[in-house]
């Protein structure tokens, strides 16, 4: 059972219930960085978040990166049969731990399940004093939208940290939520109301591996993987970690700009820049 701190905040209808990379580029240490592995990105996201409190956001978004199933193949299409539920399933230890150190005197968290169709996840963390308590909701989503207006209300001025989220805004809502969407939005989206203080993300740009990376202060940075092999949709083997710019950005970068920097970073296709290789060394097989 809840703490009774909180216990009148829950709604009526809340229902019971690997690594980005290893092996970086030498040289001088960029920042921010691409985490080493699970229990490093939790450390600073749970950093960022604190930063980013104690600099007066109480409203923040993480991006984490929820590292595939062991048993995933390289023939896989679908690495997440499941769904949502199942990303839940390994994404909720690390929302976990990352609330737990993110809060002030934080120790267990306690969990409520909001949708487990949805794989949405209320965690609350009480804090050294009632003023450090605070919430996390996993994975929210439109089916969710009531419970997260309720305790965005109900929280006050204590953090409140979305968990990736899958709104974007007004328009992931439908016509019914319309009035009260544009209300709790303002006008704008839900990285508006809450920005996100920590990402860790892998993405695809222009077929190579992409990295992309912020914390709160220390603005975002994309990074690509040089030499990764792929098998299927999977990464079999990781390549080096390399930046795709010299400073820090300070805002996130959009598809088409991280498609700009991958231009001017590595002006061939990595197809291109593989047959080159092969022809110059001979196949990989062979060396």
């Amino acid at each position: 059972m809840l703490s009774m701190r909180w216990v009148l905040l829950l709604p009526l209808s809340m229902r019971s219930g690997v690594a980005l990379s290893s092996t970086n580029a030498g040289g001088a240490r960029l920042e921010p960085r691409v985490p080493t592995d699970s229990d490093d990105m939790v450390a600073a996201a749970a950093r960022s978040v604190r930063t980013a409190l104690e600099n007066g956001v109480a409203r923040q978004s993480v991006e984490l990166h929820i590292p595939l199933p062991p048993e995933t193949s390289p023939e896989d299409l679908d690495p997440w049969p499941g769904g949502l539920p199942q990303i839940a399933e390994y994404a909720l230890p690390l929302a976990r731990e990352c609330l737990r150190k993110a809060v002030k005197g934080g120790s267990e968290v306690q969990e409520v399940v909001l949708s487990k169709d949805d794989g949405c996840v209320q965690l609350y963390c009480q804090g050294e004093t009632p003023a450090d308590d605070a919430m996390m909701i996993l994975q929210p989503g439109a089916e969710t939208f009531d419970e997260l207006r309720q305790l965005d209300g109900a929280v006050g001025d204590r953090l409140l940290v979305l968990v990736n989220p899958k709104i974007v805004g007004p328009q992931s809502l439908g016509l019914f939520q319309g009035a009260v969407s544009k209300d709790f939005f303002r006008g704008g989206s839900l990285r508006d109301k809450f920005p996100v203080t920590y990402c860790a993300q892998e993405s695809s740009c222009r077929s190579e591996d992409v990295r992309l990376v912020h914390e709160y202060g220390k603005g975002w940075r994309a990074y690509y993987v040089d030499d990764a092999e792929f098998e299927g949709q999977n990464m079999i083997s990781e390549g080096t970690i390399l930046p795709l710019h010299d400073d820090p950005l300070a805002a996130r970068p959009s598809y088409e700009e991280l498609q700009e920097l991958v231009i001017e970073k590595l002006k061939l296709p990595v197809y291109v820049r593989k047959m080159r290789e092969a022809g110059e060394k001979g196949p990989r097989f062979l060396r």
